[in-house]
């Protein structure tokens, strides 16, 4: 990992810093990794929070959507995860691959909503797996309100991760909400001064509108309160959308852009209130030795007091409901936050925002001596836990925010923030299973989650975590790319991998097409020999189911071909040749009993001679004299494989060779000249003795040619007959199927071989060998005639 990278995902857990980690700095510059202006943590500061949301680590890649697949894929093979530190910087990347994406597709106006949900849940795993590898720590030399925050948010890594959750909501919502408000001045006023025209109505100015109701005589912030009177009418609608602005900014963590707002127009007063809430340190209580020269007094020393005024504020009905809301954010008066919240993710924020409120002053007042103002007993009484705001959330009052809760990415984020992995994964199953949001995107970002906590080790459901993996092979095949499906496929167990794999090569019939994707196999370790076998094996199981109980003929149809294809997926690896005479076996073994000639001979074809010396390890061997197999050292199980394939060779040429001996004998036969009837002249008779001369001479050639043909023929069937210990009798198998195959091709190819011997026999007017063919059927030493009457 380089050390730009590493120093973005972990600037967070330097506690080395010697600046508070309550205060905002002015120097931006400070921070390397800085991306947001703003930061309302109380557990951070503005370079730890940005950093975590840090995208300058990878260079943008020109993609559409689609290139996500690739993307993340290119990340995964990068690593191989040994360590924490991997597996943060891999959602580090994912995070980049999504932000890359959606700038490309907002650049072509399309739709970005599912993949900014996508990216958000990303930066919500990365900010809580950073959490779960912070150690706690013991802090001393405690002088502040501000360092006993710090000793707690470093001690108590729950209320650390909910803080966490908090600067992620704030993250994300001000990125969603960039653009919804003006940036113009004039949007909240024409000057920069507070209510100008209730200034000016009450200097008695000309205006072109007078307020309609009963304003204030006078102009300090509480005049309206006191009085019970309003401001000017546009003043009002100018400050009540100040005012909601304001409350934006503090929800997207920006406070110290909302008190920039109340002083640029004029508001001075609320920019000072909204100051009060921070703790109070004094770094001059500390050793000399340990003060520096940049050391200076922060927070408010009266904040119990500013506190408990808020409160009161916040709880003013007659006040602006967004006014009362960033009070009660910031002093722990949630009853003043909700009404304003309208959706999913600005409950859950105020929720735990006052969490953390709650949880710091209770640790500071349990620990400082001070006499305290208290606070109203409703602050304290505030008691929810994560699992009940999720609870809450999923039974909303409000639709709108019952329906986000239960969107599949909100249920995920609510999943992971309450440490419910294996209902979350088995959730994700059912989505998976049911095709719910099951899109091919959907499913990437479903199956990348299941690779993140396995590598994190977080205790799940391995099957229902295989399915929704599976799931998402399903959806890769499609796309053709070898290198896509071989990795996911090798985060199966074996079995999976296995049937899956081959499913997706068996589709490939190019020889370039089926090295890549083997190639891709092998890359990713997955079992390369089962997948080839299982290729041929499922191809075989296909054609003998399709031909069962039909009526067979000899021609070779497209699933023929297709069958006689695929074995050379199980030729490809010179190691796998005794896998490959048993299959190639076997399928010239269905052609035969099915009187596929033809077909039998090209899955024949597929063995060649270095295979039989590879299997043999014998470079010298003789092979023409494989059936003296007494001469071969070899196992019984290899003496067997060869002994088959010979007799299937001594079957396929007797077959060949009397098909071509009957072919020459019925058709290559030469016809005989006309002879001429009656009285006929001079030069018709001479042709027709010249004609029958030469009918005599091609007459014997073709006898002879029949006479050698059929010599060769009867010798290559007798050489069937005769086949070494029995032509398909195999002593040595102990395969139950493989041994009835062997009686039924018996049944049916001897009493084949002897119709042909006789046919071939009385043709050749070789009547004696005849008798003889019978009465070696009749031998009962050759217990041939059993097999005979049995067809």
């Amino acid at each position: 990992m380089d050390d730009y990278r590493r120093a973005a995902i972990f600037a967070d857990l330097d506690t080395s810093q010697d600046e508070s980690q309550l205060e905002f700095t002015e120097d931006l510059s400070k921070s390397k990794f800085r991306k947001s202006q703003f930061n309302l943590s109380v557990s951070l500061t503005p370079g730890e929070l940005s950093a975590i949301f840090d995208t300058t680590v990878a260079q943008p890649r020109l993609n559409c959507e689609n290139g996500l697949f690739n993307q993340f894929l290119d990340v995964l093979q990068a690593f191989r995860i040994s360590s924490p530190l991997q597996l943060l910087e891999i959602l580090q990347y994912f995070i980049d691959n999504c932000m890359d994406t959606i700038s490309i597709l907002k650049d072509q106006n399309q739709n970005v909503d599912w993949l900014e949900q996508e990216l958000n849940t990303w930066r919500l795993l990365l900010t809580l797996f950073q959490v779960q590898h912070l150690e706690p720590e013991k802090v001393d030399n405690i002088v502040s309100e501000r360092d006993l925050a710090d000793a707690l948010f470093k001690e108590d890594q729950k209320l650390k991760g909910i803080q966490r959750i908090v600067d992620w909501l704030e993250h994300c919502a001000a990125e969603s909400m960039e653009n919804e408000f003006m940036k113009d001045a004039k949007h909240f006023s024409d000057e920069e001064v507070a209510w100008p025209n209730t200034l000016g109505q009450l200097l008695k100015k000309e205006l072109i509108y007078q307020s309609s109701g009963s304003m204030v005589t006078q102009l300090d912030p509480d005049a309206p309160t006191r009085q019970s009177r309003s401001i000017h009418d546009l003043d009002q609608v100018d400050d009540d959308r100040l005012l909601t602005q304001v409350f934006t900014e503090i929800r997207c963590g920006r406070l110290e852009k909302a008190e920039l707002l109340c002083c640029q127009y004029g508001q001075f007063w609320r920019s000072a209130i909204l100051e009060g809430w921070r703790l109070y340190h004094d770094p001059f209580y500390k050793p000399k030795e340990e003060q520096k020269p940049t050391d200076e007094v922060l927070g408010n020393p009266n904040r119990d007091v500013w506190k408990a005024c808020a409160w009161k504020i916040s709880s003013n009905n007659k006040t602006s409901p967004y006014w009362r809301a960033t009070i009660g954010i910031l002093c722990g008066n949630i009853d003043a936050v909700l009404p304003v919240c309208n959706r999913w993710e600005d409950i859950l924020w105020a929720h735990l925002h006052t969490i953390v409120n709650v949880a710091v002053e209770s640790h500071i007042q349990t620990h400082k001596s001070n006499n305290f103002i208290s606070l109203p007993e409703k602050y304290w009484e505030y008691k929810m836990s994560l699992d009940d705001i999720v609870s809450e959330l999923k039974s909303n009052p409000k639709l709108a925010v019952r329906q986000e809760a239960h969107k599949p990415k909100r249920q995920i984020q609510q999943y992971f923030m309450t440490n419910q992995f294996r209902e979350l994964v088995n959730t994700m199953a059912d989505w998976a299973e049911n095709s719910l949001e099951s899109d091919a995107q959907f499913l990437r970002f479903l199956a990348h989650l299941i690779l993140v906590i396995r590598w994190a080790g977080i205790e799940h459901d391995e099957l229902a975590a295989n399915l929704i993996i599976q799931k998402y092979i399903e959806v890769l095949i499609p796309m053709n790319d070898p290198m896509l499906v071989a990795y996911y496929t090798s985060q199966l167990e074996q079995t999976s991998q296995v049937i899956i794999y081959s499913k997706f090569l068996e589709k490939m019939v190019l020889s370039e097409q089926r090295t890549s994707g083997l190639m891709a196999a092998e890359k990713f370790s997955l079992p390369v020999e089962e997948i080839t076998k299982c290729i041929v094996e499922t191809y075989r199981n296909r054609f003998t189911n399709m031909t069962n109980g039909q009526d067979l003929f000899s021609e070779i149809t497209n699933d023929d071909y297709e069958l006689i294809s695929a074995l050379d997926w199980i030729i490809y690896y010179p190691h796998q040749v005794e896998e490959a005479f048993m299959q190639i076996n076997a399928v010239v073994r269905n052609f035969v009993a099915q009187g596929k000639i033809q077909a039998a001979r090209l899955a024949f074809n597929k063995v060649q001679k270095d295979s039989i010396i590879r299997l043999l390890n014998n470079a010298d061997i003789d092979i023409e004299k494989l059936l003296e197999l007494n001469m071969v050292s070899v196992s019984g199980k290899i003496q067997s494989l060869i002994s088959e394939y010979l007799a299937y060779k001594c079957y396929l040429d007797a077959e060949e060779g009397f098909a071509e001996w009957f072919h020459e004998y019925h058709q290559t036969k030469p016809i005989e000249p006309i002879k001429p009837q009656g009285n006929v002249d001079y030069a018709k008779k001479l042709i027709y003795d010249h004609n029958m001369e030469q009918y005599e001479t091609a007459l014997c050639n073709w006898k002879k040619n029949v006479s050698s043909s059929s010599q060769i023929v009867v010798e290559q069937l007798f050489n069937l007959l005769f086949f070494p210990n029995g032509w398909l009798v195999d002593h040595k198998n102990e395969d139950k199927n493989r041994h009835e195959h062997f009686e039924l091709l018996r049944t049916i190819c001897i009493p084949k071989i002897f119709m042909l011997l006789h046919t071939i026999l009385h043709c050749a007017e070789r009547y004696t060998e005849c008798i003889k063919l019978a009465g070696y059927i009749t031998d009962k030493t050759n217990k041939l005639l059993p097999i005979i009457l049995s067809s």
